[in-house]
């Protein structure tokens, strides 16, 4: 039986920031008309790169995602607090601007009241996961946990450590831990567990790349930077 867990606590040395490239996935392992080459584009012209930052404040953990989009920039911070057994998300901040700076998307998530609401609390904003999952203990066993997307689609996913291959990024070589996210296709038809185990093969995939040395950093993704449907990138560690 898979068990669902929350996102443990992360370890002591967590906080800092780390930068990666960003490009369009080669191949594309969704049908959809977001285009992450159209959304890119200047961004790859300008060398520009993502930068995420971990930060302790008070108990809580507070990961702030800036990638470039467009002309301008997309900025979420996700706030996670003790609770359960490790984390619980209380609140998500979204911003989309343009080059000059000025905002043309705003989505505040206050709050996520989970009790009220009947959240799970294992539920987390599906694009935090990615820089979330290398906390996750590393001994083989599947688990999984649910994707925040809105109040109206929450999707559960499963996490499977797929390898521990060395990769190597612009001549660098990482001892990494690969791990694999994928929905559970049962959320929306009933395939039954013989249906499931066969469709497996076939289900969309997220793949992340870990350090094996604490505290875990991501070194490489690649996927929907959301849920199927997302512009499909690829993000790389980058000195």
């Amino acid at each position: 039986m898979t068990q669902t867990t929350n996102i443990p606590r992360p370890p002591n040395d967590f906080a800092g920031t780390q930068h990666y490239s960003i490009r369009p996935r080669e191949r594309r392992a969704f049908h959809t008309v977001l285009d992450a080459h159209k959304m890119l584009a200047q961004a790859l012209a300008q060398g520009a790169k993502s930068e995420i930052t971990y930060a302790r404040q008070d108990e809580d953990v507070v990961v702030t995602m800036v990638h470039p989009i467009a002309n301008g920039r997309l900025k979420e911070v996700v706030r996670l607090v003790p609770g359960g057994s490790g984390l619980i998300a209380r609140s998500l901040s979204r911003e989309v601007f343009d080059g000059n700076g000025t905002t043309v998307r705003n989505e505040q998530v206050p709050d996520f009241r989970h009790d009220e609401l009947g959240l799970p609390l294992a539920a987390y904003p599906e694009v935090a996961l990615p820089f979330l999952l290398g906390w996750m203990p590393h001994d083989g066993e599947r688990r999984s946990v649910y994707a925040w997307i809105n109040d109206r689609f929450i999707a559960k996913v499963y996490i499977e450590i797929e390898g521990r291959p060395t990769i190597s990024i612009g001549g660098t070589a990482y001892d990494t831990i690969e791990v694999i996210m994928y929905p559970d296709l049962n959320d929306w038809i009933h395939l039954g567990a013989m249906l499931t185990r066969l469709v497996k093969p076939f289900a969309p995939k997220y793949r992340m790349w870990y350090a094996r040395q604490a505290p875990h950093r991501l070194v490489r993704f690649e996927g929907p930077y959301g849920p199927p449907g997302a512009p499909e990138v690829v993000l790389e560690i980058a000195r």
